[in-house]
Parts: structure tokens; C-alpha cells; sequence
């Protein structure tokens, strides 16, 4: 795809689809316990009638639709049904708790709300007077239309206005406050969809699969228009526990993840390494040795030709490919986002023949910044610009801002960018929407650098950054990333703004307590594993010790419904815990109300109440 190539209005992509793939499989459903195949000719056909039943109701161009579900072949004629009308979709996250579902529909006032049967009471509940309807009730398209692929008209007759207008508005699920809706064009997601076919090289014969939900952008511009695009077939699991049972069924060749169903995925594999015969057990930590020595070499391959011939011939067919048959068999590659992947699982993938591409992006930029590829990638990286944000040829370019404000692409500091993905604003939020847009550029709030080669790496999110007692600076994404590795733990979080030293609370799996004859024993095991997990760490960031928290949760608000921590919300909920904690290290800890009250929230309070902030000083910041 050149960069002079024209975009087109998201309602043409599957109209095209279809014209060249009308016979083939796009949507492969399962039920857990069969499956259920639609292809581009039905899907086509379904969206008309979902359209003809929208428009019948009221919805026009500009009206928004909301949805409250989990993952279904519905999203797609959802999608498709709003924007062959011109309509704004609105995925909604079918686990949020009342408060946060009934201000999103409120928010975006939307003319229907569409909602699985099995979500019918609550979205109902949450809907007020709106019109809710049982997304299952609505008419699938007919023999005639699936048999005929009729043309549907762009809705807007003026092209530019058709790919400037806003497709869906994605609520984010952010660390602090109410969701904020992004206003995505079409104009944004097709570039989006568009690089990302060149990068993973998307053929008519693939197969993706994930379990990442439609109300997030990441399988949203991955799925729901990049896959049809080229023909594939996008597969759904049921649920969790069908994913995971009838993964080899499926036989996907992409599969979309986050880092954290990596980690599952590897924690089953080395279960079952640890439960094998020992000579078994010994072959297979031959072979991960032997990969790792191939795939660390560099152009000498430490080793020479007899070590790889060993691991093609050997090692491969007849120890890795037990490991993949698990995913399949056909699997040719992850394509990993949402959050910082630790170096050692992608490196443990790449030994086992099914390389991770990490990448980096955010819901604001439609969402993908930048990413590995096959055939340009480096480990640990998050890959290269994608051009829509380095290419001025389109309108791209990206800098970094370091803690001085200076600009520059050869800088450490908080990535900027500008381009054709970035998002037209927030939903009835202009004051953020400014806040977030800096001289044309969309400030992402990231930390990072690019290296001499041009290859990202992100450091952790600026606004998440510790400051020590003793001036020490750092961003607690890297030291959990790190402590997370351990099988002891299952998630964390680096805290100790203003303390002598930093500290992390864990997560540790139930499985992993009953090893243990008591808590001590337990907290012992702990420690030692964090501190072997940050042994290679400068002093400072070394975590000094750890506290065992319950299990962070999207019901209690300590986890956003993207999996991700939410700081503010575990300090909160452990306020007690983490002060006594705290105290019995030696930290004074009476004064430091900002430990658990972040600074930047105290901001944003007193800008609500338009009160004037003076004296913040960067500590604070």
C-alpha cells in the first residue's frame, strides 16, 4: 500500500471484502460445542437488514448506537450496520459496575442501545428511558441478498466529510476518574487497518483469534476491519474456558493478545515441563538452551551451523512442536500490545518457533504507534514507527519531551505524535481533549526513547513515575514487569513516592499458597523471588519489601477492564495495610499524604473547582 493510496469510508471495507471473498468463511463462532461458520456473503447481507432495522428506528447519520456485550459475530454487523448509516458505534464494556455503564450511555445519548440477552437486565437497568433491544432478536439477511452482493452507497455524499466523521467513540477505562469517550474517524482507523496489514502480513488463508473484547480499539482495528480486509477469518471462543479447551480446534495462525494471557499461556507450558520424567524434563531444558544460544548469537551464531541444524532437525520437530501442536499447530505468529511484554516470555516464545511482535499504542491513536515485524524486529523493543506518525509525506511526525521541555526525536522523555490515526477529540470533553494535544501533537503521557537504529522502547507512563526521599527517579512499569516473571506472582505494583526506598504489593495465585505451611513461610518465598527478579536492577529501584495483597479485580476497581492496575484504587482500598506496612520499614510516613493521594489527582480535583493551582512543584508532578 503506498502512502498516495486513498483511504475509504469503513462501510465500503467489507462491500469490498465481499466483492473478492464473497464464498469464504469471515466469522468462525464458537458455541462450545460446535462451531458456526458466516461468511463474507452472509455478513454482507446481515449488516443490510441490521441497517434497514436501525434506520426503521431512528438512527441516522451522526446518532450513536450503543452495544452491551461480550465477544460475538453480532459485533461485526453492529459495526457495520452503524456505518453503512453514517451512525457512531459504542461498545460498551458489558462488566463495568452501574455507576461507570449508566454514565457511558448517558454520555453519548445514543438513539438504541443493543444488548445480549444475557445482558438485558443490566444494560437495561442502566439505559433509563432509552429503547434497549436483544441484539439476537434482530433479522439475519436474506437468501437473496446473500446470493447477490449488492453495492451500498458511502452514506455521505461528500468524501471528505464521510472519512473525517467520527465511527465509534471507544471509552476509555483510565486509571483515575469516569471513562473519557475517543472520537475515532473513519479516516483514522483506516490507516490504522491499513499499515497493519503490511506489517503482519495479513493473507486470505489466515486465521486470528483472541480474547480481547470489541470496546477495545486494539481488536477492534485488528479485527474487525484489518482481518475482513484481506479476506481471513476472525475466530471466537465462547468464553475463556472454551478458548483455552479448543484452542488446537481452532487452528489459528494469528493470535491477538496481551501480555498477560502470554504469561497464562507460559505458565501452563512450564507446569507441565516441571511435572515431566526427568530425562524428559532435561530434554526440553536442552533445547531451550540450545534455542536460546541461536536466537542470542548475532551474525557469528555462537556456535556455528552445527547448533542450529541441531535445533531445525532435532530440537524442533521433535520437542517445540509438541509445545505448539497445544496452540494449534498452525500458529505462525503473536501479536502482542496493551501493555509492556517482559523481555524473557517473548525470547521464551521465539525458542518454541512462534515469534511475539510487540508493540506499542493507545486507544487515542487508533491504536497502534508502532510495531515489530518478521522481518525487522528487535527483542525487547516495540518495534519501529509505524510511518503514519513518521512520515511527512502523510502528515506524521513524532518527538520526545524530556523533564526541561526540550523537543527532540533524539531525547528521553514523553512521546509525541501527530498524524492521520490520531483521534479527533474526546466526547464531550474539549478541555481534555486540549490538554491532551500539544502544537498539533498528541502528547501520549508515555515515557521512551528510540534507539540509533530507529527502534522504540518505552520506559512506563509518565505519570506513574516514583520520586525517592533522596531525589531517585523511576517508572514502577519495568520493576513489575520484572517481579512478574516469578510463578510466585501473578500481578503487581511498585509503590514509595517519597520514601527511602521502593517497595511493591503483590498478587500471588491460590494455587502457589498452598505450597506454603503458613504466611511467613510464604512472605519469605516471596521476597527472595522479587529479589532474585530484581537482582540486576540499579540499587534504587530494587524493591526493599513486599507486601501480599488480595487479588487485584475489575469488581473492586483495583484493575481497569482492559487488566490493567489501577494505583489509585489499590492504595485506597489497602490504605491501612500499605501505611502499617510502611511504617514497620522504617518509612515516616504521616506527612506523605501524597502516597497515596497522587498529586495529579489533587490537580484535577482543584481544577474542577476552578480553583487556581500555585506552587506544584515537579515532585508533584
Amino acid at each position: 500500500m503506498k502512502p498516495s493510496d486513498h483511504p475509504i469510508h469503513l462501510s465500503q471495507v467489507l462491500e469490498q471484502a465481499c466483492a473478492k471473498y464473497a464464498p469464504l468463511v469471515a466469522v468462525r463462532a464458537s458455541t462450545g460445542k460446535t462451531f458456526i461458520d458466516t461468511t463474507f456473503a452472509q455478513l454482507h447481507a446481515d449488516v443490510i437488514a441490521w441497517a434497514k432495522f436501525l434506520r426503521e428506528h431512528g438512527v441516522g447519520k451522526g446518532d450513536r448506537v450503543a452495544a452491551v456485550a461480550s465477544k460475538s459475530p453480532n459485533h461485526h454487523r453492529f459495526f457495520y450496520a452503524c456505518w453503512q448509516l453514517g451512525a457512531i458505534a459504542v461498545p460498551i464494556c458489558e462488566t463495568l459496575g452501574n455507576d461507570e455503564m449508566s454514565f457511558i450511555i448517558k454520555d453519548c445519548s445514543p438513539k438504541l442501545v443493543l444488548a445480549a440477552d444475557n445482558f438485558l437486565a443490566k444494560a437495561t437497568e442502566n439505559a433509563g428511558d432509552l429503547p434497549v433491544v436483544d441484539w439476537d432478536t434482530l433479522p439475519k439477511g436474506s437468501p437473496e441478498d446473500v446470493a447477490e452482493v449488492k453495492p451500498v452507497p458511502c452514506p455521505f455524499e461528500n468524501e471528505q466529510e464521510g472519512l473525517d466523521s467520527i465511527a465509534v467513540l471507544i471509552y476509555t477505562s483510565g486509571s483515575t476518574g469516569m471513562p473519557k469517550g475517543v472520537m475515532l474517524t473513519h479516516e483514522n482507523i483506516w490507516w490504522n487497518m491499513t499499515i497493519a496489514l503490511e506489517f503482519f502480513e495479513v493473507r486470505s488463508d489466515d486465521r486470528l483469534i483472541s480474547l480481547l473484547p470489541y470496546w477495545h480499539a486494539y481488536a477492534l482495528t485488528c479485527e474487525i476491519t484489518c482481518i475482513l480486509n484481506n479476506g481471513a477469518t476472525c475466530l471466537i471462543a465462547h468464553n475463556i474456558a472454551d478458548f483455552q479447551r479448543n484452542l488446537a480446534k481452532f487452528q489459528p495462525t494469528l493470535m491477538l493478545v496481551v501480555p498477560r494471557i502470554l504469561d497464562m499461556f507460559m505458565a501452563a507450558m512450564k507446569k507441565k515441563i516441571d511435572a515431566m520424567p526427568p530425562r524428559s524434563k532435561k530434554l526440553v531444558e536442552n533445547a531451550i538452551y540450545n534455542a536460546s544460544r541461536i536466537f542470542t548469537a548475532g551474525a557469528k551464531w555462537n556456535g556455528g551451523i552445527l547448533r542450529m541444524l541441531y535445533h531445525k532437525c532435532f530440537y524442533d520437530p521433535f520437542v517445540f512442536r509438541k509445545f505448539r501442536q497445544a496452540l494449534g499447530g498452525k500458529l505462525r505468529l503473536f501479536v502482542a500490545g496493551g501493555a509492556p511484554l517482559d523481555m524473557d516470555v517473548q525470547s521464551f516464545y521465539t525458542f518454541l518457533g512462534m515469534p511475539v511482535l510487540q508493540g506499542y499504542g493507545l486507544t487515542e491513536a487508533a491504536p497502534v504507534v508502532a510495531s515489530n515485524s518478521l522481518t525487522d524486529y528487535r527483542l525487547g523493543s516495540c518495534g519501529k514507527i509505524w510511518r503514519w506518525a513518521s512520515d511527512p509525506e502523510i502528515g506524521g511526525d513524532y518527538t520526545f519531551k524530556d523533564e526541561e521541555g526540550n523537543l527532540g526525536k533524539d531525547l528521553r522523555g514523553q512521546l509525541l505524535i501527530k498524524g492521520k490515526c490520531v483521534m479527533k477529540g474526546y466526547w464531550n470533553h474539549t478541555d481534555d481533549s486540549a490538554k491532551t494535544m500539544e502544537n498539533g501533537y498528541l502528547n501520549t503521557g508515555d515515557v521512551g526513547h528510540v534507539d540509533k537504529d530507529g527502534y522504540l522502547f518505552i520506559h512506563g507512563r509518565n505519570s506513574s513515575m516514583i520520586v525517592l526521599y533522596g531525589g531517585e527517579k523511576l517508572h514502577p512499569e519495568a520493576i513489575e514487569d520484572a517481579v512478574k516473571t516469578s510463578d510466585l506472582i501473578s500481578e503487581a505494583m511498585v509503590f514509595g513516592e517519597k520514601c527511602k526506598s521502593v517497595y511493591v504489593a503483590v498478587n500471588v495465585p491460590e494455587d502457589v499458597r498452598k505450597r506454603f505451611a503458613d504466611e511467613a513461610e510464604l512472605q519469605k518465598a516471596v521476597k527472595a523471588a522479587v529479589q532474585e527478579k530484581t537482582a540486576d536492577l540499579a540499587a534504587y529501584k530494587k524493591p526493599k519489601d513486599v507486601i501480599i495483597l488480595p487479588d487485584f479485580n475489575m469488581k473492586d476497581g483495583t484493575m481497569t477492564a482492559t487488566l490493567k492496575i489501577r494505583r489509585f484504587k489499590i492504595r485506597e482500598r489497602y490504605r491501612d495495610e500499605i501505611e502499617a506496612f510502611l511504617q514497620g520499614n522504617g518509612e515516616e510516613i504521616a506527612t506523605k499524604k501524597d502516597l497515596f493521594v497522587p498529586a495529579s489527582r489533587i490537580v484535577e480535583s482543584l481544577a474542577d473547582k476552578n480553583d487556581v493551582v500555585v506552587g506544584v512543584d515537579n515532585t508533584l508532578k
